[in-house]
């Protein structure tokens, strides 16, 4: 079997692996990164495995299989790629909230509310990511814990104004507080990230 480890043929016995995990813990044994790196990729004669696959490499047989190409990055790489992910994500997450506020100040709360659950959700995508890169970056840590823990009080105030039915207050607390503490926790991402602030015009969540 052909093994390609970050572009580079490896000459070592894979006759062992009973699967595709197998020979991944493998690769790693022979791994050049200086730095603790994580698999971003896997081909298997040539097909790309998709998120989900893996994800459960322990279920994928080598039997028949020629040629395994493996793609590795240094965690903080990734780390910064996710970031970068984040902020473009914020600026969706902002296009959501104009239209949120668009259907709330014009009467139209139940299409509101359910743009805002999609938001909601979101926000626990962002949650997601600063935590998942906090130990990684640790440096950035602080920053992002900050950011996210400014929003917080704002969405209490915001499930108040759905218990009192309230879509003025509603639209308000998104457009004044909460939709400008998404872009800075987006701004914060980005700088973390290293990376200079997108162009304008992200495409909403929905509409």
């Amino acid at each position: 079997m052909d093994l390609i480890l970050n572009g580079e043929p490896q000459r070592f016995d894979t006759s062992d692996c009973a699967n595709l995990a197998e020979l991944v813990s493998m690769a790693e044994t022979v791994s050049k990164e200086r730095e603790e790196s994580v698999v971003v990729a896997v081909e298997v004669d040539g097909e790309a495995l998709s998120p989900e696959a893996l994800a459960g490499l322990e279920q994928q047989s080598l039997d028949g299989v020629a040629r395994v190409e493996i793609e590795r990055r240094p965690t903080s790489v990734v780390a910064r790629s996710v970031l970068r992910q984040g902020a473009d994500y914020c600026g969706r997450v902002e296009g959501a909230i104009d239209q949120c506020v668009l259907h709330f100040r014009a009467g139209r709360s139940d299409r509101g509310n359910e743009l805002l659950a999609d938001v909601t959700d979101s926000l626990t995508v962002l949650t997601g990511i600063t935590v998942s890169v906090s130990s990684i970056l640790a440096d950035s840590a602080q920053a992002l814990a900050e950011v996210q823990n400014e929003i917080f009080p704002w969405l209490e105030e915001l499930v108040e104004a759905q218990t009192d039915a309230d879509p003025l207050r509603i639209a308000d607390l998104l457009e004044y507080e909460i939709k400008a503490r998404i872009g800075q926790w987006g701004v914060v991402m980005r700088a973390a990230s290293g990376t200079v602030a997108a162009s304008e015009g992200d495409a909403p969540l929905s509409s």
